[in-house]
């Protein structure tokens, strides 16, 4: 595995779905436990026709570290049924889901 930051990228279509209270804490939930398991930072963001989030971590094995935890099993798992519930189709609405080495950020 690298040892170099990564970024954990997530988008999804929104096919005129909206973001509901329970999709919003759900993520929020994951992200901040993503948090307390070595993440960097995230962002989670949404346009007119797309869902976005994604994570920034030290390197890979911090990542894949905490995507072998029960925590984020349960939490994969809220998220799923909180997009589910408002009749997103996540098995089709996928556009991108990737991890990728950072090879330069900027932040102000």
């Amino acid at each position: 595995m690298n040892i170099s930051p990564v970024i954990r990228m997530w988008v999804t279509n929104k096919n005129n779905c909206e973001i509901t209270t329970e999709i919003n804490n759900a993520m929020v939930e994951f992200l901040s436990s993503a948090m307390e398991n070595g993440c960097n930072g995230f962002t989670f963001a949404e346009d007119a026709e797309r869902v976005i989030a994604f994570t920034i971590w030290p390197d890979e094995k911090t990542l894949e570290k905490f995507r072998s935890t029960d925590d984020y099993e349960n939490r994969e798992k809220e998220i799923i049924n909180s997009f589910s519930a408002a009749d997103f189709q996540l098995s089709d609405d996928i556009l991108f889901n990737s991890t990728a080495k950072i090879l330069h950020t900027y932040a102000k």
